[in-house]
């Protein structure tokens, strides 16, 4: 049994449109998504993960990680900030845990983030489809809580099976936090020099960036997967790279 998976962090200033566009080109049975908004003026306010699901006749199943208001929003909007799991097939169950709360980090004071699960069935073969956006450190760094919230992912790994996970680490490779995963799950490639990040400027809490030259987003998978084909694929939407990974599981 053969599967498609992409991994994109959409950039929550992109166009629901132009996210479909590289969709549906692509044609995955499985769409793993961060920065998908809910009541974002970038995207009319829209629900953006039960539009993409319509539009695709998708199943769907969406994690609210942050939630943005005034200073980091105008004084009229709120948004949320989800991570999103899109699926041709069945969701048999699905839920998320939380990584990271803010009161329980005053580092990360507008932050909640989350793994979004979805259980999925492909005729008589159960997968366990997991996605997940990491805290944001400065430079990417790898602090304390990036070292906690892999912690919570592993112990997760080590209870389940037929797992795909995908991410946006916010951390670059040769980190303590990846190697973690590693124990557990493979990388399906491509390289790790490859980058995914970032095609547009960046600048947050001093730190600026303006070239493609880091790698921050991630698939992994159960070691009894075969990966059968992977690329990152070129676009000018959203300011991270997808990446798109086809797998084998007998």
């Amino acid at each position: 049994m053969k599967i498609k998976v992409l991994q994109w962090n959409v950039w929550f200033r992109e166009r629901a449109e132009n996210l479909l566009q590289i969709m549906k080109k692509y044609d995955p049975d499985i769409i793993c998504c961060q920065e998908i908004t809910l009541g974002s003026w970038f995207n009319d306010k829209r629900d953006v993960a039960k539009f993409i699901a319509q539009e695709l006749w998708y199943n769907y199943f969406y994690s609210k990680a942050h939630k943005y208001e005034y200073p980091f929003t105008p004084k009229w909007e709120t948004n949320f900030w989800w991570n999103a799991i899109f699926t041709r097939f069945q969701i048999k169950d699905s839920f998320d845990f939380a990584l990271i709360n803010p009161d329980d980090s005053p580092d990360h004071p507008y932050e909640r983030r989350t793994c979004a699960v979805a259980k999925i069935q492909i005729w008589k073969t159960f997968l366990t489809i997991t996605t997940a956006h990491k805290s944001y450190s400065s430079r990417f760094s790898e602090d304390q809580d990036k070292i906690d919230e892999t912690e919570k992912l592993v112990n997760f790994f080590k209870k389940n099976e037929n797992i795909i996970f995908t991410w946006d680490l916010n951390l670059t490779p040769g980190t303590k936090s990846i190697k973690m995963i590693e124990s557990e799950l493979q990388n399906c490639w491509p390289d790790y020099n490859q980058p995914t990040w970032t095609t547009k400027p960046f600048s947050f809490m001093g730190f600026e960036e303006n070239e493609l030259n880091r790698r921050l987003d991630y698939v992994f998978a159960s070691k009894n997967f075969k990966v059968i084909s992977s690329e990152i694929i070129s676009t000018d939407f959203s300011d991270h790279l997808p990446i798109l990974v086809e797998l084998e599981i007998e």
